[in-house]
């Protein structure tokens, strides 16, 4: 038998712990910054970031596909819809790339300059970099120092079913291919997180 992995997620208090912390370097500061982004919109992952542009902000949202579904999809390709709130507008303002072209990064992680190995590692390395500061923020404001990017997406998940929302549009939001996906998803959380639900 194969053995299920626990998915880690952050409570409605941790998160608010989290968000109230005080970063002690700027690079703390980058690191908290980028994973409420990626919680704010909707558990996105740090690839799928680094890969936004301009053009994929339509009015008060961002529509992008998932690298991984481009990759692995071979039809039905939906977009994902992320609703821009204030924070993550916020965050886009303060680290937003200065050419907002519609073909321009949203952010500056990776460049159309560089080779495809080059920006592989580049978003490796980026998520890296927020992963080592955010631990240190995390332990020393007496959180779990386990903490990762993918937290994000799992603490948005949980959450969400959390505050009421259905498992229809968790799976939506997470953009997973059909609902036996999305309830096998959330089966993972660690007991904890299921049994506050």
């Amino acid at each position: 038998p194969t053995v299920r992995n626990v998915r880690k997620a952050l409570s409605y208090e941790h998160l608010t712990q989290l968000f109230n912390a005080e970063p002690k370097t700027p690079e703390q500061i980058r690191a908290k910054d980028f994973w409420f982004f990626s919680y704010a919109c909707n558990g996105m992952n740090i690839k799928d970031i680094a890969l936004l542009k301009y053009e994929n902000i339509k009015n008060d949202t961002i529509v992008f596909y998932r690298a991984k579904t481009l990759k692995t999809a071979k039809t039905d390709l939906r977009p994902v819809t992320v609703y821009l709130t204030k924070l993550s507008s916020g965050i886009i303002k303060k680290y937003g790339n200065k050419d907002k072209s519609p073909k321009s990064y949203l952010f500056p992680i990776i460049s159309d300059e560089n080779t495809e190995f080059e920006n592989h590692r580049a978003i490796k390395n980026f998520t890296i970099f927020i992963n080592k500061n955010l631990k240190k923020l995390a332990k020393a404001n007496g959180l779990t120092g386990d903490i990762s990017t993918y937290w994000a997406r799992h603490s948005f998940a949980t959450n969400a079913i959390r505050n009421g929302s259905s498992m229809e549009f968790v799976n939506e939001a997470l953009n997973h291919s059909d609902m036996k996906t999305t309830k096998g998803y959330f089966a993972g959380f660690a007991d904890e997180d299921r049994k506050s639900v």
